[in-house]
Formats: C-alpha cells, structure tokens, sequence
C-alpha cells in the first residue's frame, strides 16, 4: 500500500537539505606562538599542513577539512621542533570565527631540549697529529651540556670533512657515526670517528689557455713540489692571478690520484680578459667640479705581460694627464716595476698649480701589507700670491716608501674593518732637490657595526712635516684640510694657515702639519638607502701653537650601488675658517 504524498514531503525535505553542500570557510591566517626562536618559529608555520593549502583551497575549506587539518597540526609541530632538540613539545590549537572566516593559533610549549651528555670523537691515521684538525675538532659542536640540534650536529660533520680535503687528506673516511637520544632523561650521546688516510702532497702547476711566454707565471706558484697538500696555497695562486688582471676565467683544478703516489699535480686553466679596455664618461667632484674624462688600459703589451695604462682628465678644478708602464715583478714578492709620468694643472682658492712627476717605482705584497717603494722626480711651478703672482719653481728628487694594511669581513660594505695607511718622503739637496725635507703621513679607519642595520665609522689622519725651509716647499706637498675626504662644511683645501696677497685678500697656503678626526654613525633604512649622521674636526698648521682645529657636521644619504657606496652629504662649518654656511660633497668608493 502506497504512502500518501503529503506523509513522504517532509522526509524528501530533510534530504535534500542534507545533501545540499555547506556553506565553505575562508582560513585568514595561521599563526605559531609560544617560541622565541625566529627559526623555530618559521620551521613549525612551514611544517603545518594549514599553512601549506594554495590560495584556493584556504577560500573554499569545509567544516571537515578544517577539523582534519587541526587535528594533524600538534604531531606536524612537535616533527618540525625536534631537529632543534625538543622531543617533549606540547601543542595546542585554537581557532577564531568571524562568520565564514577563521583564523587558527598554535600554541607551543617547547620544554626542556635534550642536550648533549658524552662526546666521543676521534681521529686515526697520519692525520692524528694534525694540529689545524685538532683544533677544528675543538670547536666542533654541540659541546657536552648545548641542546642537540641536528642542523649544527650535520653542520659540525660537513666541517671536518671539509677541512680533511683541504687539508689533502682524501682518502679520509667517517667509520662511526652515532647519536643515541635517550627522551626519557633528555640526553644525546654522540659518537663519531674518523680515519684520515695518507696525506698528499702538492705536485707541479701546469698553465693552460695563457698568451704568454713559458714560464711567466710559474713564479706566482707559492709552493714547492712536495710540500704537504694545503688548498689555501691553491686559494693564494687563484688571487695572484685575479690581481695580474690578464683572465676573465681562472680554473685551478688539483688531480689526485687513485694509486701510492701521493703527489697531486695542478691544472690551472686561464682565458684571457679583454686585452684592450677603452673608457671615457662625465665625472663630478665637489672638490674638483665638473669634468671628462678618458683612457686606455692594455691589459698585456707582449708575452712578457707588460702593461700600459694612459689616463685624461679635464675639470673645472683639475685637469691631469697621467702614463704609467708596468712590468711584471714575481720573483721576490708578487708586484711590478712601474715607470709613470703625470702631468697636473689645478686650481685652488684662485691660484694657479701645475707640476710634472716622473716616477719609477717598485710595488708588491708582504702579508696583509702592499707596498711601493719609489724613486721620484717633481718639478712644480705656481702662482705666488705674495709677489703679485708671479710663478714660482720648484724641483724636488726623493724617495718614497707607501704601505697599506686592512682587513674587512666585505671589500665593498664592510660591517668589521680596519685599515691603516703610511706614507714616508725624504728629499735631500745631495740628490738634486732644492731643499731637505722629511714628511711622514698616516691615515687610519675603523668600522663596526651594530645590530643588521647600524655601522660606527672612525677615521683619523695625521701629518708632519720636518725641514728648515718649509716655505720653499710647493703646494702638493704641504698639508690642507677641508673637502670631501677630509673636514665636510668646508671646501677642498680650505683649512690652513693663510698669508695675505699682494692683492690685499687672504689665501690658504697650506700648513707643516696636519691632524683630521671623523666620526660618522650610519642607518641604513633598506638593503640599500639610508642615511649618516657625522661630525669632523681638523686642522693645518705651523706648530702646537697655532692648532686651532675646525669643525664641520652635517647629514648624508647613503646608497649602497651595484658598484659601490654612494655619499651624498650636506654639512655645516662651523670654525672660523668657514667660508660658506654649508657645503655639499659628493664621494664615491669604498669604505677603506
């Protein structure tokens, strides 16, 4: 017997009601507390399967899906904490409903990590006496009582074995390899042991892929066939290369062998640069102004990797003319025998200078320090503002000893640096110069940084100059202050002692000693802008009496370019030497 129709509608109702589908969350944010640890706290986000739904899938979640996904997210969590120690986390998750919207809260108690308890770690074989591997093996971590984390733990192991292949050790192998974790008592015991093998040696560098003649290069091999095997020698070789400027690629690969010989010959693969590079652009200065300029670099003349560079450049301020012809020098100490000859014309403070400087020198790397030792021969002529500027002459022979030290963890925005620089001339009348004189100039700088955006800058330089006829010397040797590279809010060479012209008017001519001090804080607001914040002081002068050291501070905006820092600072003079209220300098270049 049928039912009636009307009996049948509401149970037709109720499932098509059922059978209609819900309506479909939108899951706004999920969200990790409870860690202090940024990398902890990003592993566990990354690790929850919350997190990892498309754009799609966290618009149209269903009540299931949702409830599904939390109830993985506490072993998902407590997975992605233990690498970092913790095998007892506890987790729990919450969520927020703002209509069809939610937003999820895990909430993590990491609790006590498991730390390491024993270490044994050894090493076998020739290399057990090795003291750069002992010391490696010392600092190795995570030290008995750290939490054990597996990430350092790996990293620990990727180290030494590292070190086992520079160190020429390749035969090495890892035997032992063990960590047992005991979660009851929270402990980690490590084990791990390494048999070095036999160390090789170094063997003979053979070049390839070079222009020049047999044997040039074989003098920038730093070792002697048979000492023992050291990549940092291979690393020396590559950056003596790099220097020389010849190579666009350099590809040092070291062959060992499979059999009892020992030896590792080295195959060091070269192609050759641009060998001429032509250059010309615009140039600005605020101590120079504006200009052009022009030149051409030779990379090598001959097989004998000679080098020619030719230099132009025409300034409101300055104009210069410079050659200079190198040769190589590598049989002592990587460096070059230089003959140059430059010409100048400037202007300063309205009086004319120009010279002519030929120079033959010897440079080269000791260490950290480069060096260049000259032998140099200036004749100046300039305007005398005391005799109604008529030109004055002056010829000076002396040597000269330049050295450089630095050190910085970048060569082009160091966040730790130091540098020094020293500058030694001696002029004597027996060699041909029109009076004795002794100069002794040094600059210094030290960065550090503070925290990922902040940097302290200091810089001091100081000058003396000994000679009884100071007055005779011309004006590129005596010492100024004031410009962009030294006193900002003043102008370039306009701190000083003075003399009056004939004219009746005041002018710089230039002091027997110098002392300059900066210090500048940087903030860097992006990867690449920020400002700085300085204050310089420094004079010129005759003697301890008469020092009167000028001031100057001012703000800069700094840009960090693809080819180096960008300074643009404004400054404010504030000695008595300022002739204008504020100045602006423009400097480009790297820290040191």
């Amino acid at each position: 017997m049928r039912a009636p129709l009307t009996r049948l509608l509401p149970t037709l109702c109720l499932g098509l009601l059922l059978a209609m589908p819900a309506a479909a969350l939108e899951l706004v944010s999920v969200r990790v507390e409870g860690l202090d640890d940024p990398a902890q706290r990003s592993d566990v986000l990354a690790a929850l399967s919350l997190e990892k739904l498309n754009p799609a899938r966290r618009q149209g979640l269903s009540e299931a899906r949702l409830s599904y996904l939390l109830r993985r997210a506490p072993r998902e969590a407590r997975q992605a904490l233990e690498p970092y120690g913790h095998y007892e986390a506890q987790v729990q998750t919450e969520f927020e409903r703002d209509g069809e919207r939610v937003s999820v809260r895990v909430r993590v108690v990491p609790g006590e990590p498991v730390r390491v308890r024993k270490r044994e770690i050894t090493i076998s074989g020739p290399g057990e006496s090795d003291e750069v591997l002992a010391r490696r093996i010392e600092r190795l971590r995570p030290r008995e009582g750290q939490p054990f984390v597996h990430s350092v733990y790996e990293d620990g192991k990727a180290s030494v074995d590292r070190l086992l292949a520079a160190r020429g050790y390749f035969r090495a192998r890892l035997g032992a390899h063990r960590v047992e974790v005991t979660r009851a008592e929270r402990v980690a015991d490590i084990a791990l042991a390494w048999d070095t093998g036999p160390r090789h040696s170094l063997g003979e560098a053979r070049f390839e892929g070079h222009p020049f003649r047999d044997g040039l290069l074989d003098h920038l091999v730093p070792w002697t066939p048979g000492e023992p095997y050291d990549q940092a020698q291979l690393l020396k070789l590559q950056s003596s290369l790099a220097q020389l400027d010849y190579f666009a690629a350099i590809d040092i690969h070291p062959e060992p062998g499979e059999g009892e010989d020992l030896e590792v010959p080295v195959q060091v693969s070269l192609s050759p640069a641009k060998r001429s590079v032509w250059s010309a652009g615009v140039r600005f200065g605020t101590d120079s102004g504006l200009g052009l300029t022009g030149g051409l670099e030779r990379r090598w003349v001959n097989d004998r990797g000679h080098k020619l560079d030719l230099l132009a450049g025409l300034a409101q301020r300055r104009n210069d003319l410079a050659a200079s012809y190198r040769i190589p020098a590598f049989r002592w100490v990587d460096g070059w025998y230089t003959a140059s000859a430059r010409l100048q014309q400037e202007e300063v403070d309205g009086i004319n200078n120009e010279l002519l400087e030929v120079t033959g020198s010897r440079s080269g790397s000791i260490g950290r320090w480069n060096l260049v030792a000259a032998l140099n021969l200036r004749r100046e002529r300039f305007e005398d503002a005391t005799t109604g500027f008529e030109y004055a002459y002056s010829t000076l022979v002396y040597p000269s000893l330049w050295a450089q030290w630095s050190e910085a963890d970048d060569p082009l925005y160091p966040r730790s640096a130091r540098g020094l620089t020293v500058e030694l001339r001696a002029g004597s009348t027996a060699l041909g110069s029109d009076i004795d004189f002794v100069q002794l100039r040094a600059e210094g700088k030290w960065i550090r940084s503070f925290g990922r955006r902040n940097r302290l800058l200091l810089r001091a330089e100081a000058g003396t100059t000994v000679s009884d006829e100071f007055s005779s010397l011309p004006p590129s040797l005596r010492f100024y202050a004031g410009g962009d590279r030294s006193v900002r809010g003043y102008g370039y060479k306009e701190i000083g002692p003075s003399i009056i012209g004939s004219n009746g008017r005041s002018y710089v001519f230039g002091g027997q000693h110098l002392a300059v001090a900066s210090v500048e804080f940087e903030r860097m607001f992006t990867r690449s802008w920020g400002i700085a914040f300085f204050v310089d002081a420094g004079d010129a002068f005759e003697s301890r009496d008469s020092f009167d050291p000028q001031v100057g501070a001012g703000l800069g905006l700094r840009w960090r370019s693809p080819v180096g820092p960008v300074r643009v600072d404004v400054a404010h003079g504030f000695g008595s030497d300022a002739a204008n209220s504020v100045q602006l300098h423009l400097n480009i270049g790297p820290d040191l």
